[in-house]
């Protein structure tokens, strides 16, 4: 769909769902996701992500004003709107899905072998001036690394793939629905199940402990849609829908070791869990481990234990429908009770930590490696019911509610060649307090809405929206807010004087304007008309005041953040021009539009007044920023028949730029690091030359590097400003912001008799990705990329920075680590054949549809050399915390009865 941005930042089952926005991103300091409605109903991101896919009838997004002015306070940010399906008269249908997958990462990071990896390591510290053979004999002599090589002796010179040792080559995924459908002219149904089951990538260690380490995802959802036809005039709705969703994860244990508490995924790709660090085993059967090395996988999956969620997702929806054609024809009431309950359950069985044990060789011994030297036996489990992931998540049970009410009058006649449609909507609903959590804070919203819509012999259209509305986050007399739209349409190929024009269906332009708010403020946000104290909680005479002869310590109170009465929502200006045409007697139809976002009273803190005011961090957050939003879409689409076999292209391109244009920031010492001006997430660094240093002499005749020294080998700066120095004054924006500006997709299909083939392609622009992270050290393991690095004999060809000391700028931001995270992705490609229906029928069937698909098949893309998916990627050592984007080879059955 144009204007939707969508990017899957994970693979892990259960977190997979993907990141969205529409129409790029016009706030710095609030959300970008947009309001999601199903059934008329707000729900959360969260709860959107559960839904099944078989339960939806159709989804569309609101862009501009004149359609999203009717959320108001919400409306900013777009609309996401999901209608499930509903029943329809006639006899039942049964129908019953079935499919099984095998799921594998996109793509894997490949390490060099351990001989390799010293090597290289050998050398940094050769550049660094230090002796690694002396220091540590056992690694870097020629010796060693020879029997590292050809792994004589595995245990003391191990080489260890250590993510082929803890993953599958592939994992199962399973999905089944059956619903049923039909009606009579009064009653009408449609009635869902499903069952989704994502096995992860990791082996399954823990199997014999008793329980499963591995991630995991399970899900039952059901709905039930019912359509009642009271009398003639009289209709009610009643939905029931629930999800039932499980997430199972290892417990990551600190066990006092390097990268003890980092997640699984960082130990595999880091530098402190190396190759040649330890054995998986040691002789004697226990867990292998070494000074300065992180936790045993292995062990860890096996012995650490699991932390698992439980998440319920409970929906009731009751809608009644009154025709009042008794006082006007055309006049109806409308009016809606919803009621959503989400609870989150935790249940975590660990222990953190483990006996594991360095093997001397030499001497036949081990040596118990934990910081605990009692640790000789392994500890019992922990059971509990909190979330142990390091989060402020409370314990369980977690429970949110919302209670959604709705009433609304609607007036709808044709009056010859007019037509007109009234609206008028009251809004409210109230989310309450999750409990035992301080987290969640209660909130109340409220609004009223009206709309008239003109319509003039197909030709001319008017609209004119207006919303009221407001939010208990804010002091009462800035609670509401009016948020109007107006919009325009002129049917040009409704006009007498275009009958002559055969070859054009439909021409179409519009326009409209409108201004919209957002309440997607961060929670520290929240209240900040109320002035804040805080109370100390230090038991100690020094930190607390003292009375009485016998003095007895108390608390006292101390300003917290100071209150800001007049804070409000954020507030949004749109402007869209649009025109939809449709040609060759419907077989190509284009929609294009141009819009212009001015997003301004963005929350934040003033950062210009100075420290000499003795404010501090007691400054409130007022509504001070502003940001400009401007691009346009185009949806192209050509469908059409030749004989039996009929075929469909569609494409659609996005571009969304933005711009802030004031931020309190303080005056930066040079003004081309100034925020103000720039895109939201743009970088900012040196400008690399595209060279190395050749040599001494290259170092001694160049610009001087400020504060750092130089050796051949080294990225190579531009000096920006000709000083001959640099430093920051050579620092400027560099790429692009870290979010795509351009997204685009098209697919295509073909279906002959029975069959049907399709692929999606999907792509972005636009966005760069800091990679730093991939500096031979700490944060990952040597990769191919690190065999490209600057040697005196390769000066000239150099791929990669020198290693070792005298880097000067290597490790800081520049062009350099910048790099490019665009792609086009293969999406989804899918073949299906559709049994003839003379079989069918023998078989009592109505419909039978056998099917096979691929999700994220092949990527075209820019970081192939630090095997990163650009899709997940999200910018610094993040990228490698996460849970690959996986390949999904997919294959189904469909029947109806």
């Amino acid at each position: 769909m144009p204007g939707f941005f969508a990017q899957q930042r994970s693979g892990q089952p259960g977190k997979d769902g993907a990141d969205f926005y529409i129409r790029g991103i016009s706030s710095y300091n609030s959300s970008a996701t947009p309001l999601i409605i199903i059934d008329d109903i707000e729900v959360t991101s969260d709860q959107v992500k559960d839904i099944d896919p078989n339960e939806i009838e159709s989804l569309s997004i609101l862009k501009d004003a004149s359609t999203t002015a009717v959320y108001g306070i919400k409306g900013a940010n777009g609309v996401l709107v999901i209608t499930t399906r509903r029943g329809k008269e006639g006899k039942p249908k049964v129908t019953f899905r079935s499919e099984a997958g095998w799921q594998k990462p996109t793509l894997y990071f490949h390490f060099l072998p351990a001989y390799q990896d010293l090597l290289l390591m050998r050398e940094k510290s050769l550049a660094s001036k230090e002796d690694p053979v002396g220091s540590y004999p056992d690694l870097y002599s020629d010796e060693a690394i020879q029997k590292y090589k050809d792994q004589s002796d595995p245990y003391s010179y191990p080489d260890v793939n250590w993510i082929k040792e803890v993953t599958k080559p592939s994992s199962l995924q399973l999905r089944d629905n059956v619903d049923i459908s039909g009606g009579t002219k009064n009653v009408k149904y449609f009635i869902s199940g499903g069952y989704v089951f994502q096995d992860g990538i990791l082996k399954n260690f823990s199997k014999s402990e008793g329980y499963n380490s591995n991630y995991y995802y399970k899900r039952y959802n059901f709905r039930s849609n019912l359509d009642i036809t009271a009398t003639p005039s009289t209709t009610f709705r009643f939905d029931l829908s629930g999800r039932f969703g499980e997430t199972n994860e290892p417990y990551i244990a600190d066990a006092n070791m390097s990268g003890g508490a980092w997640p699984i995924w960082r130990q595999l790709m880091s530098g402190v869990l190396p190759a040649w660090g330890y054995p998986v085993y040691n002789p004697n059967g226990s867990y292998g481990a070494r000074t300065g090395a992180a936790i045993n996988p292995v062990g860890l999956l096996r012995l650490s234990g699991y932390q698992r969620t439980f998440d319920n997702n409970f929906n009731i929806n009751i809608t009644g429908n009154q025709r009042l054609d008794f006082l006007a024809q055309g006049l109806a009431l409308h009016g809606t009770v919803a009621y959503t309950s989400y609870a989150l359950d935790y249940r975590s069985l660990y222990r953190n930590n483990f006996p594991a044990y360095d093997y001397i060789s030499a001497t036949d011994t081990y040596i118990l490696y934990n910081t605990n030297k009692d640790l000789y036996r392994i500890p019992p489990l922990t059971l509990s019911n909190e979330a142990i992931d390091g989060s402020t998540t409370p314990a369980s049970p977690n429970t949110t509610k919302r209670l959604n009410m709705q009433a609304s009058l609607t007036y709808a006649r044709n009056f010859g060649k007019h037509s007109i449609n009234v609206l008028g909507l009251y809004n409210q609903y109230t989310y309450i307090t999750a409990k035992n959590s301080p987290a969640f804070t209660p909130e109340n919203f409220r609004g009223y809405t009206g709309r008239i819509n003109y319509n003039y012999n197909e030709k001319y259209l008017f609209e004119v929206v207006a919303g009221y509305n407001g939010t208990d986050r804010f002091k009462a007399s800035k609670r509401y807010g009016l948020f109007p739209a107006v919009s325009a349409g002129w049917n040009i190929s409704a006009e007498p004087f275009f009958d002559e024009v055969h070859f054009v269906d439909n021409l179409k332009v519009r326009a409209s304007w409108g201004k919209v708010g957002s309440d997607k403020i961060d929670n520290s946000f929240q209240y900040l008309y109320e002035e804040v104290y805080n109370r100390t909680n230090s038991t100690s005479y020094n930190n607390n005041y003292s009375f009485g002869e016998t003095p007895v310590s108390m608390p006292y109170i101390v300003p917290g953040s100071l209150g800001n009465s007049n804070v409000r929502w954020e507030m949004e200006e749109q402007k869209n021009l649009g025109i939809d045409l449709k040609v060759l007697k419907g077989r190509l139809s284009v929609t294009a539009d141009v819009f212009d976002r001015y997003r301004y009273d963005i929350l934040d803190k003033p950062k210009s007044i100075p420290t000499l005011a003795g404010l501090g961090s007691t400054l409130p957050a007022i509504n001070l920023g502003q940001v400009k939003n401007r691009g346009f879409e185009v949806e192209l689409n050509w469908q059409d028949k030749i004989g039996d076999v009929t075929y469909f292209v569609k494409g659609n391109y996005t571009y969304a730029k933005n711009k802030i244009l004031y931020s309190d920031e303080v005056a930066p010492a040079y003004s081309q690091l100034a925020t103000t001006g720039r895109p939201i997430g743009q970088f900012y660094g040196y400008v690399w030359s595209g060279k190395f240093y050749n040599d001494l002499w290259d170092v001694e005749t160049s610009p001087v590097v400020d504060g750092y020294s130089v050796l051949p080998g080294a990225l190579k700066m531009v000096d920006l400003n000709n000083d001959g120095h640099i430093n920051d004054a050579d620092r400027t924006a560099i790429g692009n912001p870290n979010r795509p500006n351009t997204y685009y997709g098209f697919s295509l299909g073909i279906s002959y008799k029975g069959f049907d083939v399709s692929a999606l392609f999907q792509g972005a622009r636009g966005c760069s990705f800091y990679t730093e992270m991939f500096a031979l050290g700490l944060n990952v393991k040597t990769m191919d990329v690190h065999q490209q690095r600057w040697t005196p004999a390769n000066a000239g060809t150099a791929g990669f920075m020198r290693l070792g000391e005298g880097g000067g700028l290597n490790s800081a931001l520049s062009t350099y680590w910048l790099r490019s995270a665009d792609y086009l992705r293969l999406k989804n490609v899918e073949l299906g054949y559709k049994l003839p229906s003379a079989l069918t029928k023998r078989l009592r069937l109505e419909n039978v549809r056998i099917y096979a698909n691929a999700l994220n098949l092949y990527t075209w893309y820019k970081l192939k050399i630090y095997n990163l998916d650009p899709e997940s990627i999200s910018n610094g050592t993040s990228a490698l915390n996460n849970y690959p984007n996986q390949k999904v080879f997919n294959a189904g059955i469909s029947v109806t009865f």
